[in-house]
């Protein structure tokens, strides 16, 4: 299968579900509070925002159409979607999707380290994730008005299918992020002149997509 196909039948999965993705940005920013809420459950949603977070899951999926394992970074696209939604319109990262999709990553990162034999693969994909984990715990414990722990587990999340390949790759993931972090504050500095110093700048699409950028490093 070559790599024009696979993208393409990775985006087409994306926007298969992506009524469910949409979906999910609903059920996560209401009855935040609820630790039972069924956020997974189906809700109506607008044809705009049903068209927004399949734009961007299409997207984030075929992006990922190259990286190893396409088990693991497939759900972390596809969520990731959902993930950079949120972030973007209302500052939530909500560990309730946070921690089954790294649940989900993990597992396929372990199956994939099963079938070829490289459990070495696995063990540095896992301490990646905790050694960036905690370098931006360090960072929201020392400056907690400049991210919050959802940024840290995000970061986190998106440093362990990079560590499956390679510490540079690791690397590589985290000057990208902070590349298209400081992009994404000049955009808003520029748009949003009036919000000043209390602008709030959502890290996890500039996580996301600078993970998603390393695998093409």
């Amino acid at each position: 299968m070559t790599p024009a196909s696979t993208a393409l039948i990775s985006a087409v999965g994306a926007v298969l579900v992506s009524p469910l993705l949409a979906s999910c940005t609903v059920g996560l920013t209401t009855d935040r509070a609820a630790s039972s809420a069924r956020w997974w459950q189906p809700r109506q949603v607008r044809a705009r925002r049903l068209l927004l977070v399949a734009t961007v899951a299409a997207i984030l999926t075929a992006a990922v159409a190259g990286g190893d394992p396409l088990a693991a970074w497939w759900p972390f696209a596809a969520a990731g979607a959902v993930l950079c939604v949120v972030d973007v319109q209302h500052h939530l990262l909500p560990g309730r999707l946070v921690y089954p999709l790294a649940a989900v990553i993990l597992v396929a990162l372990g199956a994939s380290a099963a079938v070829t034999s490289e459990p070495e693969r696995l063990l540095r994909a896992i301490l990646a994730a905790a050694v960036v984990g905690a370098a931006w715990f360090a960072v929201a414990f020392t400056a907690p008005a400049a991210m919050g722990l959802g940024d840290v587990r995000v970061a986190a999340l998106a440093a362990g299918p990079l560590g499956w390949t390679s510490w540079s790759a690791v690397l590589a993931g985290q000057l990208a992020a902070f590349g298209l972090a400081v992009v994404t504050a000049a955009i808003l500095a520029i748009t949003k002149p009036h919000v000043g110093r209390a602008m709030q700048v959502p890290m996890v699409p500039a996580l996301i997509a600078g993970a998603i950028l390393a695998t093409w490093l």
